[in-house]
């Protein structure tokens, strides 16, 4: 004999709509997350055209970070920064690269310019091995990448169609996000034939 509920129905019948209830709510949940991250995602992301690196792969720029970098509680930003910067160089994209540095760079370097030096420029194997903290909130990373290039487009003294490079490149919080910035220590760039 099965035991009743005061109302006289089974202790069991919770069954019938219990689990369907149940599963209504996980999915719920699970939209409501996914709602909710792409409403509070990151700064950096959310400065960017598009919102998310280019997927050809066949002008991705490789990013790594060693152990230390990675260990930096801004790394996962600092790298969607240099990404979408190397792959706009990579592919071109004037606009996306423009949300990767400080507006006094854009400046510095308007469309018609910058299409012109990086014509030919291909970067690859950017490795950060260390991001150190800069002046007034600002972070220093230290990187390494190779470049290809036409060799007249190489710096001068360095014609060559492949360059490694170790650079300090500064960044800043601006317009709501990580960028590049222009205030680069003297000799924070140095080439090498490869």
């Amino acid at each position: 004999m099965q035991a009743k509920s005061p109302a006289g129905r089974s202790n069991h019948s919770w069954l019938k709509w219990g689990v369907p209830i149940a599963v209504l709510v996980l999915l719920a949940a699970g939209v409501g997350g996914i709602i909710a991250q792409r409403s509070y995602s990151s700064p950096v992301r959310a400065g960017m055209p598009g919102g998310t690196p280019e997927s050809d792969g066949s002008h991705l720029a490789n990013i790594e970070f060693t152990p230390d970098a990675e260990a930096h509680p801004d790394s996962a930003d600092i790298r969607w920064t240099l990404q979408m910067h190397f792959n706009a160089i990579n592919m071109r994209r004037y606009e996306t690269w423009k949300a990767t540095v400080v507006e006094e760079k854009q400046k510095q370097l308007p469309e018609d310019k910058w299409q012109q030096e990086y014509a030919t420029t291909r970067d690859a194997a950017v490795k950060v091995h260390r991001v150190e903290p800069g002046p007034k909130d600002s972070l220093r990373i230290l990187m390494t990448f190779v470049s290809t290039q036409d060799p007249k487009a190489a710096p001068p003294g360095l014609e060559s169609s492949c360059l490694r490079w170790s650079v300090v490149y500064p960044m800043v919080v601006d317009a709501g996000g990580f960028r590049l910035d222009t205030n680069s220590l003297p000799g924070s760039a140095l080439a090498v034939r490869c």
